[in-house]
């Protein structure tokens, strides 16, 4: 494979620059994984690059999920649950995870991946926190061996438990010790800081309510000293908020702030249930939040307070959580429906299609402090791209074909490219039989449903 691409006959290049140009006619040439020149009219000849016809398509920036639970790709629309909210919903599931191994997260991992990347996502975070008692310690492993297969950009997140409650029983929880050591295992790992990483780590205590005091002071401790990022969940549901002040006396942010859980090197899941002045502590610290809206409508959670946490600072990106409660892994849906919700709730000016990429590249980058080298197409910025088909079907026509990639039903990519090689050709995963392994995930997924309903 070559070391240069020429992508051209772009139809609309979204920079996504401090501009925010959309350049007409363009063309984009990588050298080694890196934009080297960008520019509109007739491409430029170049000897040996490899050719990429955009088919007068649109190109973004590829997209950054920057929160998911990969695994429960194997529960979807699971039918016992699935009219519960939140705390009720994963009360119902623990019971078909006891016996959860490495190979269930790879081939979970791998189908949450391919549909991610047909969707326009070319770096994903996955927030894995299940760590049966019985089973391997290094299960997280088999997420990094199966995203790196398909070719793209990965941050394990490493979860973790050491409260048993009604919700999370004592086989799924782990000794304070245990977990560190992980952390420190999987960041000396896998953990690459380099420009254009494909692989990085993220430690990530699940809730409140499953970690101790010590456990988010101790790992935030260790991360910071190994230049590790920080997530959790938070805000997520107005139980919460109740049960927090009941048991810990403050309210979950409050009691992560105080152990070391603010700043610009952390980002919360959801963030949807936070009072004013919580809003002005995040913004103040620029602590980033993933906005995940077709998730917290499943479960009928409430709405994020997108617009007041962007306007003082905090970066919001995107999320697709866990493919139990969206059900599915598409992220240029989650974009429009982060605009169609914030419309619902402040009317028809709160957000721009604009406005809604920035959530799904630049917040995203930001989020997981990768600003410097992806979110936007860029000289010197990863090539990282996203090509859309101009129109489809559901799109055909469009005034503003830009506008219509976020207002019109998602559709998936032609191409998409990835640290400046083709992962995505003719709207097909490369280096995956996709037909096999759905037959595997189903397979692997009914092993599931049948022990459930076994007990």
């Amino acid at each position: 494979m070559s070391a240069t691409l020429l992508i051209r006959n772009i139809g609309y290049l979204v920079t996504m620059d401090a501009s925010r140009r959309v350049l007409r006619d363009a063309w984009l040439l990588a050298k080694d994984g890196f934009i080297h020149s960008v520019g509109t009219g007739r491409a430029p000849r170049v000897v040996g690059a490899e050719l990429v016809d955009a088919k007068g398509g649109i190109a973004t920036p590829g997209m950054i999920n920057t929160h998911h639970h990969m695994f429960q790709n194997l529960a979807r629309a699971f039918q016992p649950v699935s009219s519960l909210p939140l705390l009720p919903w994963l009360a119902g599931h623990i019971p078909l995870w006891r016996h959860f191994n490495p190979d269930d997260l790879y081939v979970a991992t791998q189908v949450a991946c391919a549909e991610l990347m047909l969707s326009g996502c070319t770096l994903t975070s996955d927030h894995h926190y299940l760590f049966p008692r019985d089973g391997s310690r290094e299960i997280l492993d088999a997420g990094f061996h199966a995203a790196a297969e398909l070719g793209i950009r990965y941050v394990g997140c490493r979860g973790s438990v050491n409260v048993p409650s009604d919700i999370m029983p004592e086989w799924s929880t782990q000794d304070l010790d245990v977990i560190l050591e992980d952390c420190q295992r999987l960041h000396d790992r896998f953990h690459d800081l380099k420009r254009g990483s494909m692989s990085q780590v993220a430690f990530a205590p699940c809730t409140v309510f499953g970690c101790t005091g010590e456990h988010y002071r101790e790992t935030a401790r260790l991360a910071r000293g190994l230049q590790v990022r920080l997530h959790t969940h938070c805000g997520e549901t107005i139980p919460e908020n109740r049960d927090a002040m009941e048991k810990l006396g403050s309210r979950p942010f409050a009691y992560m702030a105080k152990h070391g859980w603010e700043g610009d090197d952390v980002w919360l899941a959801h963030g949807i249930h936070f009072n004013n002045a919580e809003v002005k502590h995040l913004t103040r610290t620029r602590t980033g939040i993933a906005h995940c809206p077709v998730s917290n409508m499943r479960l009928g959670s409430g709405v994020c307070r997108v617009n007041d946490l962007r306007a003082g600072g905090s970066p919001v990106s995107l999320g697709v959580d866990g493919s139990a409660s969206n059900d599915s892994g598409h992220l240029l849906n989650e974009a429009r429906t982060a605009l169609l919700l914030t419309r619902v709730v402040h009317g028809a000016e709160a957000m721009t299609p604009e406005q809604a990429l920035e959530m799904a590249t630049l917040e995203g980058a930001r989020n997981l402090g990768r600003l410097a080298d992806l979110g936007s197409l860029e000289v010197g910025k990863c090539a990282d791209v996203a090509i859309f088909p101009l129109e489809d079907l559901f799109s055909n026509g469009a005034h503003d074909p830009v506008h219509g990639l976020v207002l019109c039903h998602a559709r998936q990519v032609e191409t998409l490219v990835v640290q400046g090689k083709v992962r995505v050709a003719g709207g097909q995963v490369l280096w995956v039989d996709l037909e096999r392994l759905l037959k595997r995930h189903r397979k692997t997924a009914r092993r599931f449903h049948d022990g459930y309903k076994k007990g």
